[in-house]
C-alpha cells in the first residue's frame, strides 16, 4: 500500500483577490466593448432604414407626379356629371385595393327595354354548369 501525504499550505489571499478582481474586471470590459458595438450597429441600421424610406417616399412622389401629369381625366358622357364619375372611381378604388388604373371615359350603357333584374336572372338561369 501506498501512503499519501497532503500538506495544506496557507491560502494567499491576496493572489485569491487578484485573480478574482482581474476576471470580474475583464468580464465587464468585454461587456462594456460588446454593448458598445451593438449599440453602434444599431445607429448604423437606423440611418440605413432612415435612408431607404427617404429614397423611397421620393420615388414614389416622383412617379405619382409623373402618372398626375400623365393620366388625363376622364372623358364622361353629355349628361354624366362629375359626382358620378367620382363615384365611379372610389367604387373602383375600393374593388380594387389600389390606384394602378386609369378611368379613361365613361359612358351610358344601351341596356334595352328589359329589366336590369330579369336579365341578371336569364343569366344566372342560363349559364353553363
Amino acid at each position: 500500500m501506498y501512503q499519501i501525504t497532503l500538506s495544506v499550505s496557507s491560502i494567499d489571499w491576496a493572489q485569491v483577490a487578484t485573480v478574482v478582481v482581474a476576471g470580474v474586471g475583464i468580464v465587464l470590459g468585454v461587456l462594456i466593448v460588446l454593448i458598445g458595438v451593438f449599440s453602434g450597429f444599431g445607429a448604423l441600421i437606423s440611418k440605413l432604414e432612415g435612408t431607404a424610406k427617404k429614397r423611397a417616399a421620393r420615388k414614389a412622389a416622383k412617379k405619382a407626379a409623373a402618372e398626375a401629369k400623365a393620366a388625363p381625366a376622364p372623358v364622361a358622357e353629355q349628361g354624366i356629371s362629375g359626382e358620378v364619375v367620382a363615384a365611379i372611381t372610389a367604387a373602383i378604388t375600393a374593388s380594387e385595393g389600389t390606384n394602378q388604373f386609369v378611368i379613361r371615359s365613361v359612358k351610358k350603357k344601351n341596356v334595352g327595354s328589359r329589366n336590369p333584374w330579369a336579365r341578371a336572372a336569364v343569366t344566372d338561369n342560363t349559364r353553363a354548369f
